[in-house]
C-alpha cells in the first residue's frame, strides 16, 4: 500500500492516535504495509557496484577459492561462495550482514600480503574514531565469555579455526582470520590475585587495505555472536 492510499484511509482529524479509525480499516491498513529491509537494498547496491568485475582475476588478492561458478571466501571458521551471478550461499543461512561485509570485501579490492607486523585499531586508517566499538562491541564482550568459562571458550575460538600462537606479551594468544587477508591476533591474559582477566586484539597493519574500519568492527562482532554460539549461549 503506497504512502497516499493509506492517506486515504485516515479519517482527517488531525488526531495522534487515530480512535476515529474503525477496527475494519486498521486491520485492513495494517495488512497492506510491507516493511523493506534496508539492508537488502544495501546488498543490491553492492551487487550492482562488483556486477563487473572477474571474480577469477581477483579471487589471488581476496585469498579466495577459484570454482567453477564463482569464487569460495572463508570468513570466520565458514565458507561462503559468491557465484558468478553475485548472489552468496552457504550450508545453512546467510545474514544479510555476511552478505554486506563479504560484498565490502570484494568491491575494496584490497591486494597484497599481510604484513605480518601487528598494530593497535587506532593505528589503522580510521581507526582512532572506531577505537571505543571495538572496545566496547568486541574486547569486553570477549573477555565476557571468557570469563564464564575459559576452556569453552578457547574450544570455541579454536573451532572456528584460529590457531594458538606463542611469543606474545599475553599468556594465551591466537591468529583468527576475519576474512581471508585480515588475520587478527587475539591476545587474552587469565585472572590473577592482582588483576581480572583481560582480553585485547591487534590487527595486521595491511588490514585496512581490505576493509574499511567500520566493516571490520562488524566483523569483530561477529566473531562473538560465533564464539557465543559455539558455548551454547544464545545470541541476537
Amino acid at each position: 500500500m503506497k504512502p497516499m492510499e493509506i492517506y486515504k484511509e485516515l479519517p482527517k482529524t488531525n488526531c495522534t492516535d487515530c480512535q476515529h479509525l474503525d477496527k475494519d480499516k486498521t486491520q485492513r491498513i495494517a495488512a497492506n504495509i510491507v516493511t523493506v529491509d534496508w539492508r537488502e537494498n544495501i546488498i543490491k547496491s553492492l551487487r550492482e557496484d562488483i556486477k563487473d568485475i572477474d571474480l577469477k582475476s581477483v579471487a589471488s588478492d581476496l585469498g579466495a577459492e577459484v570454482l567453477d561458478t564463482g569464487i569460495g571466501i572463508r570468513s570466520l571458521g565458514r565458507d561462503f561462495k559468491l557465484g558468478n551471478d553475485r548472489e552468496i550461499t552457504s550450508d545453512g543461512k546467510v545474514t544479510p550482514w555476511e552478505k554486506i561485509l563479504i560484498l565490502i570485501y570484494v568491491k575494496t579490492g584490497g591486494s597484497g600480503q599481510p604484513t605480518g607486523r601487528w598494530v593497535s585499531f587506532s593505528e589503522l586508517k580510521g581507526g582512532g574514531v572506531k577505537v571505543e566499538a571495538i572496545r566496547k562491541e568486541f574486547e569486553e564482550p570477549m573477555s565476557e565469555l571468557f570469563n564464564k568459562s575459559p576452556e569453552e571458550a578457547v574450544a570455541a575460538i579454536e573451532g572456528l579455526g584460529a590457531v594458538q600462537v606463542t611469543g606474545q606479551a599475553s599468556e594465551m594468544a591466537w591468529i583468527c582470520e576475519l576474512m581471508p587477508k585480515i588475520p587478527i591476533l587475539l591476545l587474552y591474559w587469565p585472572a590473577d590475585t592482582e588483576f581480572p582477566a583481560r582480553f585485547k586484539s591487534v590487527f595486521d597493519a595491511s588490514a585496512d587495505r581490505f576493509l574499511d574500519v567500520e566493516s571490520i568492527v562488524f566483523l569483530c562482532e561477529g566473531l562473538v555472536k560465533r564464539v557465543a554460539q559455539r558455548m551454547g549461549m544464545e545470541v541476537d
